[in-house]
């Protein structure tokens, strides 16, 4: 408790963790401003919409802004107290090793927590601001996805003290921890992207041909085209790859967690007008004045909408053995369902598993390196 009060207490007064909380919370604002005042088609946001968009901004702006505070709490954790010499009287009072790290992690882990109530209580509010009722399954939601925030950045933490704990200059450790996040989060995932765009390539090239992208043409023939079957292997590839070679990355393995937050489905409206056909002179023309009938038609699907968001137009049709004007439009309007953050780990309980694993994998080696070097 000794080390956790202490180390809880110098996280809050560090101004990395008051600059980079206020930054994330002000961005909320334009964000909120932005969804109450875009409505598509002259329609209204959906309270499901208005939950779903919210979440993911909370999700986007934690990962970043919290990420970068995780991992800098970390790498200066142990280094700066040896150079400093405040570790050596620390040590010298009756507490172990052990005790001592496992305060300063839960202090860490705390204050980082604190940063994540405050993602919490705006997010919250913005639901409220945009007329949405707060109920306690969703403050129940909010709070489990603020949790799996929670892990992964205390995985970024664990990774700042093994930083910490091989590089003895607080200045150096601090860029070595941003480059370290650099490489695991940004450069591993495209790396990972550019190796499935080559095996989708090479896939495409055996079914289509090696030389598909010079003598394919849409006019050859119906079917899958070889664009869409690239496509379609890259973005199984890279989900198939991610799962795989990209455990050590927490923001990835976040990503499958609160992969099914949402469910994408399209809504197509179709508005059809039907109006007579009058003389005039030896021209048929429309009569626009004295419609005779209209029709609005919806269907829907999954996925978001393909091709243009609206199409509009008039054809003349021959209908009960005369010629009518008919005027047209269809609007897509893709629309995300909010699922549920419990519903969502559920689906992927073998990513938290993973995440899991290996934050005590990356708390292993720090502690052990803590246990074993010389404090001198």
């Amino acid at each position: 408790m000794w080390g956790f009060k202490l180390e809880f207490k110098k996280s809050l007064r560090t101004k990395k963790f008051w600059a980079i909380l206020i930054v994330m919370l002000l961005l909320y604002l334009p964000v909120l401003y932005t969804i109450k005042m875009v409505q598509p088609y002259g329609r209204e946001f959906q309270p499901s919409e208005i939950i779903a968009s919210l979440i993911s901004v909370t999700l986007s702006l934690a990962k970043f802004f919290i990420t970068i505070l995780a991992i800098l709490l970390g790498a200066t954790a142990i280094n700066a107290e040896i150079s400093e010499g405040t570790l050596r009287i620390a040590i010298s009072k009756p507490i172990s090793r052990l005790a001592y790290i496992a305060g300063k992690l839960i202090g860490h882990t705390v204050a980082l927590f604190i940063a994540i109530l405050a993602a919490i209580a705006v997010t919250l509010i913005g639901i409220a601001l945009m007329g949405v009722d707060i109920t306690s399954a969703l403050i129940l939601d909010v709070v489990l996805l603020n949790l799996a925030i929670l892990l992964a950045m205390v995985e970024f933490l664990a990774l700042g003290y093994i930083v910490s704990l091989f590089v003895r200059s607080t200045s150096t450790a601090m860029g070595v921890a941003i480059i370290l996040l650099f490489l695991i989060s940004l450069m591993s995932p495209i790396l990972v992207e550019y190796f499935a765009y080559s095996k989708a390539e090479e896939l495409t090239r055996e079914k289509f041909g090696p030389n598909w992208e010079r003598e394919y043409s849409p006019s050859l023939g119906e079917g899958e085209s070889p664009y869409d079957y690239l496509n379609k292997q890259h973005d199984k590839l890279v989900r198939e790859y991610r799962r795989k070679y990209l455990l050590f990355d927490p923001i990835t393995q976040l990503n499958f967690l609160l992969g099914n937050l949402t469910k994408t489905t399209h809504l197509i409206v179709t508005n059809k007008t039907y109006y007579p056909m009058k003389n005039e002179g030896l021209v048929l023309v429309p009569d626009y004045a004295h419609p005779i009938g209209s029709e609005v038609t919806n269907s829907t699907g999954e996925g978001p909408c393909r091709g243009a968001d609206f199409e509009g137009g008039s054809r003349t049709d021959f209908v009960n053995g005369t010629y009518v004007e008919v005027e047209y439009t269809k609007r897509c309007y893709t629309i995300e369902s909010y699922q549920g953050v419990g519903y969502s780990i559920k689906r992927n309980l073998d990513r938290l598993g993973v995440m899991i694993a290996i934050l005590i994998l990356y708390l292993g080696i720090g502690f052990y390196r803590f246990l074993r070097m010389d404090l001198r």
